[in-house]
């Protein structure tokens, strides 16, 4: 028969029996204290928790923290059952615990039993995700990853609290000369801009609108005036009105829109594009100093008429009144023309090759009278016999002449030929018909005709014929 294994012999049943009575006995005597890898925290918190103050008030209740195998609970939920605001962070997604972790990784930063005034958060800062917080350690490294930072230099008085006054006097005292003038500008809330990236640091490249030409040396404040966080920053209107109203010399009279001519260079470089306006340079005005038209810096209402400019160049000095797009063009003075046609006298036959000044003398050109005697004084033979010229010549030339409207006695009598000096040798407007009519003869032929009169032969023959 074989002997059973010493571990299974009657001896070390007692023996095992007996130390675990005992053990029980030292967990009784020492308050479970024989199983505890080291004291708990002692430092009270600022407010009780179920009358727990401090984690060394639950030394004798493992239970409050730690669970069993078989409990469908773990510790996680323990540690909520007390910590209800972290909960409450985890629900939400807000505070530290909420941007950073979830509801079972309590012991994955916080753990115990290191001692009565052992820290509860475990403190590794390079593996903690600062950029979560909404502050990145990219400009500050910490020392553990061969940067110049630790926490505490930033977290004073503890880790999980932060003082924007830190900010301020650690740049205060590396730059005082930018420090001053940029709280002045942007005032003292710095993560209300500044990220730890540096995106709107010293090495922010303004891409959203470049700064050239006389901005680029600018303070920001000149622009950015009264902003104090990163909406009011990006809200500043890009409009060059908005920061340069102050100093348009235009006083608004060219509008809003400086940028129509001017430039980020300078504000003496300006440059319009004219045919843009209501007045496009043509001829030339092309070339000419912008202020011979804007006298004193006027770039609105003045007029774009001609004689606006030119009164004091008006050779014919009014006398052909204001319009002078009607003869002139931007070309030059000297290139005048006039469409007579338009006119209350269009030209026609000789009058279209004379000279302008054959009828306009002294180069007066309104008022000039319309009549051909203004121009064409009558002849002799002419004087108190005809009203109208028109009556027997055109413009095309004075001969030959013709006069057919009122000569009711046919002008071919006699054989004249309308050769008008037959029947009018001296006088157009005088005639008888004893020029060719004896009066001798005629005074014989109608004696005792009544009323009878050497010079009323029309009377009787109104066509010449003998016979009436």
């Amino acid at each position: 028969m074989r002997r059973p294994l010493g571990c299974l012999t009657g001896t070390a049943f007692i023996a095992a029996i007996g130390a675990l009575v005992l053990g029980l006995g030292l967990a009784v005597v020492s308050g479970n204290g024989i199983f505890s890898p080291g004291a708990l925290n002692a430092v009270t918190g600022q407010e009780s928790r179920g009358g727990v103050r401090s984690h060394a008030d639950l030394a004798t209740r493992c239970d409050a923290c730690h669970t069993a195998p078989w409990d469908a609970s773990r510790m996680a939920d323990r540690c909520l059952a007390c910590h209800t605001e972290v909960g409450e962070e985890f629900s939400s997604g807000s505070g530290l615990h909420g941007l950073m972790a979830t509801g079972g990784q309590c012991r994955g930063c916080h753990t115990d039993h290191h001692g009565l005034t052992a820290s509860l958060t475990v403190a590794n800062p390079s593996g903690f995700p600062h950029a979560r917080t909404g502050f990145a350690l990219t400009a500050h490294p910490i020392r553990g990853e061969g940067g110049s930072f630790s926490c505490s230099d930033c977290h004073v008085t503890s880790l999980t609290t932060f003082s924007v006054a830190t900010c301020r006097d650690c740049h205060q005292h590396l730059a005082p000369a930018k420090m001053t003038p940029h709280v002045e500008t942007f005032g003292e809330r710095c993560l209300a801009c500044h990220d730890g990236i540096d995106t709107y640091g010293a090495a922010f490249a303004h891409l959203t609108w470049p700064l050239v030409g006389g901005h680029v040396q600018a303070a920001c404040g000149s622009c950015h005036a009264g902003a104090r966080d990163l909406v009011a920053l990006r809200d500043t209107s890009p409009a060059c009105i908005s920061c340069h109203r102050q100093n348009d010399i235009h006083a608004g009279r060219l509008g809003t829109s400086c940028e129509t001519c001017h430039s980020a260079t300078s504000w003496s470089d300006a440059t319009v594009d004219h045919d843009r306006t209501t007045f496009p340079l043509t001829g030339r005005h092309v070339g000419l100093a912008c202020q011979l038209c804007h006298v004193n810096q006027q770039w609105t209402g003045i007029g774009t008429t001609c004689v606006a400019c030119h009164a004091r160049d008006d050779a014919h000095q009014g006398r052909f009144g204001t319009g002078c797009g009607t003869c002139h063009t931007t070309a030059g003075w000297a290139d005048a023309t006039f469409d007579h046609s338009k006119s209350g006298f269009p030209l026609t036959g000789a009058h279209a090759a004379a000279p302008c000044q054959a009828c306009h003398a002294n180069g007066v050109f309104q008022g000039t009278p319309t009549t051909c005697a203004s121009c064409h004084s009558k002849p002799a033979t002419h004087i108190g016999s005809f009203s109208s010229c028109g009556t027997c010549h055109t413009t095309t030339a004075w001969l030959p002449a013709s006069f057919r409207a009122g000569h009711a006695f046919p002008m071919t009598h006699g054989g004249a030929g309308s050769v008008c000096s037959t029947c009018h040798p001296s006088s157009w407007g005088s005639w008888t018909c004893t020029h060719c009519h004896s009066n001798s003869v005629m005074a014989a032929a109608h004696s005792g005709i009544a009323g009878y009169s050497s010079t009323g032969c029309v009377r009787c023959h109104p066509t010449g014929a003998s016979g009436g």
